[in-house]
């Protein structure tokens, strides 16, 4: 190999790297806010099932505003259902592990422990897993 076909060849690896460090940023920022999401998400409704369901026990032991005690039970029943049927907790727990396996990719890569084709290989694979895995909630079949 002479020198010019050398620096070509560097060249063409750096450009690799680049991109593929730059597809990870990609990546690595859209499974961050997705995690952030779905986090909220989470214990927003956890919370506001709890809240609602204690108001309600509040006001039905009172006896003096059984309509908001209803109205807080059935917040409290959309809230568990919300959750329950969007996943937001399992949908948390998947992203960050999501992140999680791009950020060990990325540190790899940038430590030079792995050839950017392998790096490739792997990002491949994580954005498979991802797309096959993604929670959903089961849908009853008649």
């Amino acid at each position: 190999m002479t020198d010019s076909d050398e620096l070509h060849h560097n060249a063409l690896e750096k450009q690799q790297r680049d991109a593929l460090e730059t597809d990870l940023a990609l990546q690595l920022k859209f499974q961050r806010r997705w995690r952030i999401i779905s986090m909220s998400a989470y214990v927003a409704t956890t919370v506001g099932t709890l809240l609602c369901s204690a108001g309600a026990t509040y006001f039905a032991a009172g006896g003096t505003l059984p309509n908001v005690a209803a109205v807080l039970a059935a917040a409290a029943t959309i809230l568990v259902g919300t959750e329950k049927s969007l996943l937001f907790r399992e949908k948390w727990k998947f992203h960050l592990l999501m992140y999680t396996k791009l950020n060990v990719l990325r540190a790899k890569l940038l430590l030079g422990r792995v050839s950017p084709a392998e790096a490739s290989d792997e990002f491949a694979n994580i954005m498979t897993l991802y797309a096959s895995e993604l929670p959903m909630a089961a849908r009853e079949q008649s």
